[in-house]
């Protein structure tokens, strides 16, 4: 019973961890939570919670064939520097209107289609990344070394996908947080300067997926790595 509670405190923080370093759903989160749109960026972040929690759950059962194709693997990397290279582009342009995005009167009726997406949006940055699985397949194996673990039944497996989710989400949430205390901090202006740079990290960590698609593809068999989220 000990290594079961072990198991759980100890997936919940590292799906807290995992989190930390930079990458396409932070930026999000923060873009949404920067220019106001609280409800929005948690929705993302709840999406990407979930995707995480499904690919935590895939490594416990060791579903990783995928990982041994380097052509997959290559595929759902460029896959993921689209969608990022989309992300810079639209914050770019985002960084031009912010006067206008701050009208609430003109976005209140476009809030509801997109809280409607924004989970899937989540969802989607974390799942068409392969290195998810390869993350918590080392933090797992490492657990098991030690032998934290939980027994191979369904409800185990249920609670340990909620834990990572919540651990997930606790992480963001404190971004939005943070973030939204800190909102006197950014006028027009400066959220403008905020929201463009963000759109340049963006783009970067696209051409950083290219690279790594490319790579993956023509000169290296599939390995794994930290996922940037």
């Amino acid at each position: 019973m000990v290594a079961i509670l072990l198991f759980y405190v100890a997936c919940f923080f590292l799906g807290l961890v995992l989190c930390i370093p930079i990458g396409p759903v932070n930026l999000e989160v923060f873009h949404l939570a920067v220019t106001k749109h609280n409800s929005q960026a948690l929705s993302i972040a709840f999406g990407a919670a979930v995707g995480d929690g499904i690919w935590a759950t895939a490594a416990f059962f060791g579903i990783t064939p995928f990982m041994s194709n380097r052509y997959i693997e290559a595929l759902f990397l460029f896959a993921t520097a689209l969608v990022t290279f989309a992300l810079g582009i639209a914050s770019l342009r985002d960084a031009n209107f912010v006067q206008r995005i701050e009208q609430k009167e003109l976005e209140i009726s476009r809030r509801v289609k997109r809280k409607r997406w924004a989970v899937l949006k989540g969802l989607s940055m974390v799942l068409i990344n392969p290195l998810g699985i390869a993350s918590w397949m080392i933090c797992l194996a490492f657990l098991r070394k030690f032998e934290v673990y939980i027994p191979m039944r369904l409800s185990y497996e249920v609670v340990f996908f909620f834990v990572v989710v919540a651990g997930v989400m606790v992480y963001f949430s404190a971004i939005v947080f943070i973030t939204d205390k800190m909102k006197h901090l950014f006028n027009p202006r400066s959220t403008g300067r905020v929201i463009r740079w963000l759109g340049y990290l963006l783009i970067a960590f696209s051409l950083i997926f290219l690279v790594n698609a490319t790579k993956t593809c023509f000169f290296h068999p599939a390995s794994g790595g930290v996922l940037l989220r």
